[in-house]
């Protein structure tokens, strides 16, 4: 039985691992003080189960570390302190909360639990479909936040080596991109990798800010091309989600838009302007959401042309690119 023990402080980390070892002296540990060692060791050891503390579990970059296990279905809990509520946005409702302080009563279901846990799951990326071909000159922009690493890779799966190029920000903490890309890499026949200045975005590849350095944008000579933009936060964020709409304006007859689940506005004014120059643009609806912020704000503005599910937005987004299909 291997666990991991995710926790910013070394006396709890020390008091989590006698409490369980009390019970499974047989138990092997892996320790983790941050969630990038949290992720790394979890992406690469694969643990049968993973004890991360409510402050770490509350910080909104987890949602990445919860995707991931929840894709190699590993046992998550929650080491909640004392009376403080853990935020529901943070994790999913079925994660067990246990108070640090009372592990001892509960680790034996627990570990048994985590024992039962079917092995390592790898994300479907063979989805039967039809050959489709594209128009060459679109483009699809993907913006998503609180809930978006999810739909992101339910998206993502629909996207096979001869997609239109992609371009996607996500809210997520700047050490955590090279992460995410791979995880999504992971679920697609798509090559998904980090934007590099400058370059020409390809057919067949999904593009992602390397790092919160930049906001990724497109830009546009005789070709369009990536562009990292230096400078502040826009909308709040960095990489901005309204910074890639913006930029994509001039191009909007060839682009296909798309914002989903997240807390906040950014993307709304964007796809706003995009659908008004031209641009094809999606919602995704309230019932799907984890957080019905993002899209709702531009649904209010005007600018989502169809709102739709969070399953129907990836064949949504491929077809308003397709320019025929052969059998």
């Amino acid at each position: 039985m291997k666990l991991l023990i995710a926790h910013q402080s070394q006396l709890s980390l020390a008091r989590v691992r006698r409490a369980i070892t009390a019970a499974h002296p047989e138990a092997q540990f892996l320790t983790a003080t941050s969630l990038t060692d949290a992720y790394n060791l979890s992406e690469h050891h694969e643990p049968n189960c993973v004890f991360i503390s409510e402050t770490l579990a509350n910080l909104p970059e987890c949602e990445l570390l919860l995707s991931l296990l929840g894709i190699l279905k590993i046992t998550c809990v929650i080491l909640t302190e004392g009376s403080t509520k853990a935020d529901d946005h943070a994790f999913p409702a079925a994660t067990p909360k246990v108070p640090e302080a009372d592990l001892e009563l509960h680790i034996g279901k627990i570990v048994q639990a985590a024992g039962q846990t079917v092995p390592a799951a790898q994300v479907d990326q063979k989805r039967e479909s039809t050959v489709t071909e594209y128009d060459p000159n679109r483009f699809i922009l993907i913006g998503a936040s609180t809930g978006g690493i999810d739909a992101l890779i339910t998206i993502v799966q629909h996207f096979a080596e001869n997609c239109p190029p992609v371009l996607i920000v996500q809210h997520t903490g700047g050490s955590f991109a090279k992460s995410l890309i791979r995880l999504l890499n992971s679920a697609c026949r798509a090559t998904v990798t980090p934007a590099e200045e400058g370059i020409a975005a390809r057919t067949g590849h999904i593009y992602l800010a390397p790092d919160d350095r930049f906001h990724l944008t497109l830009a546009q000579r005789r070709s369009p091309y990536i562009h990292l933009q230096s400078g502040g936060l826009i909308s709040g964020h960095r990489p901005s989600i309204d910074a890639l709409f913006m930029s994509a304006l001039p191009m909007a007859p060839h682009v296909t838009a798309a914002l989903l689940t997240g807390m906040g506005k950014d993307g709304a004014a964007g796809l706003t302007e995009l659908r008004r120059a031209g641009a094809q643009t999606i919602g995704q609806d309230q019932r799907t959401s984890v957080v019905y912020g993002m899209p709702r704000v531009a649904m209010e503005m005007g600018g989502v042309g169809q709102q739709l599910p969070l399953g129907a937005i990836g064949p949504a987004l491929l077809a308003a690119s397709a320019t025929k299909v052969r059998a």
